[in-house]
C-alpha cells in the first residue's frame, strides 16, 4: 500500500465526517462537489468499505512485522485528534453521540489496527483487552469495538460513563476491581446487554442505587466484595439469572428482608466478613436452587432452628470464625445434600447426640474450638463422613468411649495440637480402618494395641507427645511418617519410635526390674509363713472366757475356795486374788501349768425310757469385794450369767 492511497482514503473519510456532524448550512461545498451528486447510502458504504480494506492491508502488515514505522504514526497522530474533535464538535453542536456511531467505530478500527492495541494494554487476541494496572483514569476508547472481555483492575478509574462502555456492546466480562468508583449511575450499565461478568470489588463503593443491574439480563456472576456499600431492597432487580454474588467485607451489619428475593436462580453467596449478628431465615426463603452459602467472619452467636429450612440443594456451608457456641436442635434441619461444613474457629464447647442429621455430609471441619471432651456418639447421625478435623482444640483434653461410633465411612481423622492426655480403647469401635490420622502436638504418653488397626494406616503422624515407650507400643507396630519420638523411660528418650522392634524395650533395666520382682514376691512368701506362726501369748480357741483352764485352776486352788476338778469351769491358782486378776489381761495370760486331775470316772450308758432331767449347771457365787473391782467366788449357787 502506497502513501497516495492512504492520503486518498484519508480526504475520504474527513469529507464523510464532515458531510454527516455538521448541519447543511455548514457544509463545505468545495469539498463536497469532489465527489459528485450520488446517493448519501452509496457514499456511506464506499467510505465504510474504504476504511476496512484499509484495515486488513494495516492488520497483515502488522502480523508480517513490516509496519510502516513513521508514517502510520503521523496518521495515528491524526486519528486521535480528529476524534477529539469530533467529540468536541459532537457537544457543540448538540448532536447525539450515537448519531456519529458509525464514523466513530470506523475511525477506532482503524486506530486500533495501526498499533494493535491502545497505549497500556495488551490485546493478545482481537476480542481480549488487557489494561490492568495502566494508571488510567478513565475508560479506553481506542480499542477494538468487537472486544468482548476487558480487564481495567489496579488503575484509578473513578467514575463510569454509560457512553464510554457504549463503545463495547459485545462485552462479556467487564473487570474492574481494585480502582477508585465512588458512584453508580442506575443506567451506567444500560448498554451492556451482553455482559455475564461484573468485578466492582476492592473500590470505595458506598450505595447500591436501585435497579441498577435491571438491564444486565445476562448476568451470572457480580462482584461486589471490599466495598463499604449499604444495600437497596431493589438493588439486585432483574437479576433472576444470576449465579454467584460475592458481598463480602463490606461491613454489613443488616441485609433488608427482600433484597436477595429477585435472586431465584442464585447458586452461590458469598457474606463474609461482615458484621452481620444474624441471618433471619426469611432472607434466605426465596434461595431454595442456592449450593454454596459462606458467612465466616462475621458476629453469629448462635444457629437458630429452621435457619436452613428452604435450602435444600445446599451442598457447601462455611460458618467458620464467628461466636457460635451452640447449635440448637433443627438448626441444620433440611439440609440432605449437605456435603461440606465448615465449624472451624468458633466456640463450641460440647457436641450433644442430636445435633447432627446430615445423611450426605462428607467433610466436616470442627478444628479451633473449645471442645474439653469428646462424648459417646458426639458424631451420630454422619454415615458419610469422611474427612474430620478437629485439630487445635486447645482445652480438649479426653476422648471417651464410643466417641466415633457410626462413622462407618470415615478415613481421615486428625486431632492435632490439642492438649489430649487420654483415648478410651473403644473410642474408635465400629469404624473402618483409617488411611490418615493425626495425632500429633499433644501430650499422649500411652495408646491401647487394640485401639487401631495401626499397621493399615497409610498417614500416621505422633510427634510432639510424650511417649513412654513400653511393649503395647512395640505390639501396636506403629510407623508414623512423622519424627515421633520416646519421651522415657531415660534409656530411651529420644529414640525413634517406628525403630522398636522387640521387647527388650527395658534395655539395661530388664535385670533390675527382674531383681525387684523377685525380691518383692520372696517378702509376701516370708510375710504369708509369719502369719501363720502361733504367738506365745495367744491362747487356742478354746481358751476363751470362762473355758479357760489355767484361769479355773488358779481359782480352785485359793485357800477359801474349793472347785470340782472335772467341771469343765475348774480355775485353779495359787496365788492370791491380787495376783490371779492383776488386770483383764493377766487373767488370760497363762501363771503357771494347771494342775494334774485324775480323769474322771467312766459314765455308766443308762437305757433312755423317757426324757432325762438335766440339772443346771451349779457355779459359785462369785463376791464383791469392796476393794476390788473383780468378783470373788462363793459357795452358794449362782446362774451362769451372772459371771
Amino acid at each position: 500500500m502506497n502513501e497516495h492511497f492512504l492520503l486518498c482514503f484519508l480526504l475520504l473519510y474527513l469529507t464523510t465526517i464532515l458531510k454527516y456532524c455538521f448541519p447543511k448550512e455548514s457544509k463545505v461545498s468545495t469539498i463536497s462537489s469532489l465527489f459528485g451528486d450520488f446517493s448519501w447510502e452509496i457514499y456511506q458504504q464506499v467510505a465504510l468499505l474504504s476504511c476496512w480494506v484499509l484495515h486488513e492491508s494495516l492488520l497483515k502488515n502488522h502480523q508480517s512485522r513490516r509496519r510502516p514505522t513513521s508514517f502510520p504514526r503521523l496518521i495515528s497522530h491524526l486519528f486521535v485528534v480528529l476524534f477529539s474533535s469530533l467529540v468536541h464538535r459532537s457537544f457543540y453542536f448538540q448532536i447525539s453521540f450515537s448519531k456519529m456511531r458509525l464514523p466513530l467505530i470506523t475511525l477506532l478500527l482503524l486506530c486500533q489496527q495501526l498499533f494493535a492495541c491502545q497505549s497500556g494494554c495488551k490485546c493478545p487476541t482481537r476480542t481480549t483487552a488487557v489494561c490492568k494496572g495502566s494508571s488510567l483514569r478513565s475508560i479506553p476508547i481506542l480499542l477494538d469495538p468487537r472486544t468482548t472481555i476487558l480487564d481495567l483492575s489496579n488503575n484509578r478509574i473513578s467514575r463510569l460513563s454509560a457512553d464510554e462502555l457504549s463503545l463495547y456492546p459485545n462485552l462479556e466480562q467487564l473487570i474492574l476491581k481494585n480502582n477508585s468508583i465512588t458512584h453508580l449511575s442506575a443506567d451506567v450499565f444500560s448498554t451492556l446487554p451482553h455482559l455475564r461478568l461484573l468485578d466492582l470489588s476492592s473500590n470505595s463503593l458506598l450505595s447500591l442505587p436501585n435497579e441498577v443491574f435491571s438491564k444486565l439480563k445476562n448476568l451470572k456472576t457480580l462482584i461486589i466484595s471490599s466495598n463499604d456499600v449499604q444495600l437497596e431492597p431493589e438493588c439486585f432487580s432483574g437479576l433472576s439469572q444470576l449465579h454467584t454474588l460475592s458481598l463480602a467485607d463490606n461491613r454489613l451489619s443488616f441485609l433488608p428482608p427482600s433484597v436477595l428475593k429477585p435472586l431465584s436462580g442464585l447458586k452461590s453467596l458469598d457474606l463474609s466478613a461482615n458484621k452481620l449478628l444474624s441471618i433471619p431465615a426469611s432472607v434466605l426463603s426465596n434461595l431454595g436452587g442456592i449450593e454454596t452459602l459462606k458467612l465466616k467472619q462475621n458476629l453469629l452467636s448462635s444457629l437458630e432452628t429452621g435457619m436452613f429450612v428452604a435450602q435444600k440443594e445446599l451442598k457447601l456451608l462455611d460458618i467458620s470464625e464467628n461466636l457460635i457456641g451452640d447449635i440448637e436442635e433443627g438448626a441444620l434441619y433440611g439440609l440432605e445434600k449437605l456435603e461440606t461444613l465448615n465449624f472451624t474457629n468458633n466456640q463450641l464447647v460440647r457436641l450433644p447426640g442430636n445435633t447432627w442429621s446430615l445423611s450426605s455430609l462428607k467433610c466436616l471441619d470442627l478444628s479451633s474450638n473449645l471442645f474439653v471432651s469428646l462424648e459417646t456418639a458426639s458424631f451420630d447421625g454422619l454415615p458419610s463422613l469422611q474427612y474430620l478435623n478437629i485439630s487445635h482444640s486447645r482445652n480438649l483434653k479426653t476422648i471417651q468411649m464410643a466417641s466415633f461410633v457410626q462413622l462407618s465411612s470415615l478415613h481421615w481423622l486428625s486431632v492435632s495440637s490439642s492438649a489430649l492426655t487420654y483415648i478410651h480403647p473403644s473410642a474408635f469401635n465400629q469404624i473402618p480402618p483409617l488411611s490418615h490420622l493425626d495425632l500429633s502436638n499433644n501430650e499422649l504418653r500411652y495408646l491401647a494395641p487394640g485401639m487401631l488397626q495401626w499397621q493399615n494406616i497409610r498417614n500416621l503422624y505422633l510427634a510432639n507427645n510424650d511417649w513412654q515407650c513400653s511393649c503395647d507400643l512395640r505390639v501396636s507396630n506403629l510407623k508414623p511418617r512423622d519424627d515421633a519420638k520416646c519421651a522415657g523411660p531415660e534409656n530411651l528418650a529420644g529414640a525413634p519410635l517406628n525403630e522398636l522392634n522387640s521387647c527388650t524395650i527395658l534395655g539395661g533395666l530388664l535385670i533390675p526390674f527382674l531383681l525387684v520382682i523377685f525380691i518383692l514376691l520372696l517378702a509376701l512368701v516370708i510375710l504369708a509363713l509369719a502369719c501363720k506362726r502361733p504367738s506365745k501369748g495367744s491362747s487356742s480357741s478354746k481358751n476363751r472366757a470362762f473355758y479357760n483352764d489355767q484361769l479355773i485352776a488358779a481359782l480352785n486352788s485359793h485357800k477359801e475356795y474349793s472347785f470340782d476338778c472335772h467341771s469343765p469351769y475348774t480355775m485353779s491358782s495359787e496365788d492370791s486374788r491380787d495376783s490371779a486378776y492383776e488386770s483383764p489381761t493377766s487373767a488370760l495370760m497363762p501363771r503357771r501349768p494347771p494342775p494334774s486331775c485324775p480323769p474322771p470316772p467312766r459314765l455308766l450308758t443308762l437305757p433312755r425310757d423317757g426324757p432325762m432331767h438335766v440339772p443346771p449347771p451349779i457355779v459359785p457365787t462369785l463376791l464383791r469385794n469392796s476393794n476390788d473391782p473383780y468378783l470373788i467366788p462363793k459357795s452358794s449357787q449362782v446362774p451362769i450369767s451372772r459371771l
